[in-house]
């Protein structure tokens, strides 16, 4: 009886931790969206309807807006374990979204919200040419790219960068964060990852909280060892 209570508590905690959002506490999981499908702004005035479509037999998100009696949709792939965090003044919604799987990777698109119109903007590129390849890979390898929190209303939004959590790349699984300008997609301000949990810990999802910070002060110790191998050239 006891083993069978100890295994309900161990499977309860795992399946709660499955469902953790991964880079922003504050956003919202598609799983977790109501029957309806709306997700709704903070002002209450615009919404945003998450649906599907299949293309190329594949089942893609699909973004509906509603504002002012007008309907703006947008195919955003398959965005596995996708994460959607509105902007506090309803200006701007950003979607954290993977197409391949829910370790990554994973990329940013952010929607504008206009008094007449819906924006798209793809904040990948910059944020992944502001954190470059800090570290030996296997293959070259794109970090995962994600929002976090927004600053300054929809103005500024609070973006991470993090090597993708598997063993191709030393260090897997440690991230920055950067300000990001969204107007004008510029990188401004950096965190490294032992800042950013001391400045922004309480907003961080699970892959960030969980990043291994021995990584940033100890490289050395997050070195996968296949990336390391003495060459062969040379040998007898």
């Amino acid at each position: 009886m006891l083993k069978t209570a100890i295994l309900l508590v161990i499977t309860s905690v795992v399946v709660a931790q499955a469902y953790e959002n991964a880079f922003s506490r504050a956003a919202v999981r598609p799983d977790n969206v109501g029957s309806e499908g709306n997700l709704t702004a903070p002002n209450g005035k615009v919404s945003v309807h998450l649906g599907s479509i299949i293309k190329q037999g594949e089942l893609h998100l699909f973004l509906n807006f509603h504002l002012g009696g007008r309907e703006w949709g947008f195919d955003v792939g398959r965005a596995i374990s996708a994460e959607l965090l509105w902007s506090p003044d309803s200006k701007a919604l950003a979607a954290t979204i993977s197409d391949t799987s829910p370790n990554g990777i994973y990329h940013l698109l952010i929607f504008q919200v206009g008094p007449r119109t819906v924006r798209k903007l793809d904040a990948t590129r910059p944020v992944r040419e502001a954190f470059g390849h800090p570290v030996v890979c296997a293959y070259p390898e794109p970090p995962n790219v994600a929002a976090v929190s927004w600053l300054n209303g929809s103005r500024r939004l609070l973006v991470a960068a993090q090597i993708v959590d598997h063993s191709v790349c030393d260090s897997f699984g440690t991230f920055k964060l950067y300000e990001l300008d969204v107007p004008g997609l510029a990188v401004g301000k950096t965190y490294d990852q032992l800042q950013a949990k001391r400045l922004f810990g309480a907003q961080l999802g699970s892959f960030l909280q969980h990043a291994r910070d021995v990584c940033v002060t100890d490289p050395k110790e997050c070195q996968v060892p296949a990336n390391h191998k003495p060459s062969a050239k040379g040998k007898p």
